[in-house]
């Protein structure tokens, strides 16, 4: 058995990058979230924006931990595309994957409309990953709204739009990354070092 490390939800975000990249996939790597996670309800609550193609990984590896550990749950999603249950992306396939009720207690969480759950108290977490010219917008108003925030890559379009996050992070002081999977495998360090 695994030591695995205490972590709180902000070591959790920090680290989100590396834990999504190539050593999860691979079962090698102890998620830092495995542990105690300080908070009101011991999990870390996530909504996820933009639950299409690259979002289907961030689903997947989130359910895997509620699984093993209870202590990550995506309670929330938006998108503007019902989705397609053929190849089981975009709104409602998502939601079924992440075990949300559409017609049920969790409709006010299935939305396409983001800031409705940027109002939700118990949502911790935001994971952007939609259209790229929506991830500075997005991510911004979740930080204003004090939401600790994934953001896929690019982060953002204009060096004014990361001026503006830059400012945001500083201001709001929340948790904020940006999703450079590749770049934060294991792997490239070792062939930096070689």
């Amino acid at each position: 058995m695994q030591n695995k490390p205490m972590v709180n939800r902000r070591t959790f975000l920090e680290t989100a990058g590396a834990a999504t990249g190539a050593a999860i996939a691979a079962g090698t790597y102890a998620h830092p979230a495995i542990g105690a996670v300080k908070g009101a309800n011991e999990r870390i609550n996530v909504a996820i924006l933009g639950p299409g193609g690259r979002a289907q990984e961030h689903i997947r590896i989130l359910g895997n931990l509620k699984e093993e550990t209870k202590l990550v749950d995506i309670i929330g999603l938006c998108d503007v595309w019902d989705g397609n249950d053929d190849i089981k992306r975009g709104l409602y396939p998502s939601a079924k994957k992440c075990g949300l009720d559409p017609e049920g207690k969790d409709k006010d969480r299935i939305t396409k409309d983001y800031r409705k759950l940027l109002e939700c108290k118990d949502i911790d977490v935001v994971l952007v990953a939609t259209p790229d010219h929506w991830h500075a917008k997005m991510s911004a108003d979740a930080m204003e709204a004090g939401k600790d925030v994934f953001c896929e890559k690019p982060m953002t379009h204009t060096i004014e739009e990361a001026r503006n996050l830059v400012e945001v992070v500083n201001r709001t002081k929340q948790v904020f990354t940006v999703g450079v999977q590749s770049t934060a495998d294991p792997r490239w360090r070792e062939a930096n070092a070689l």
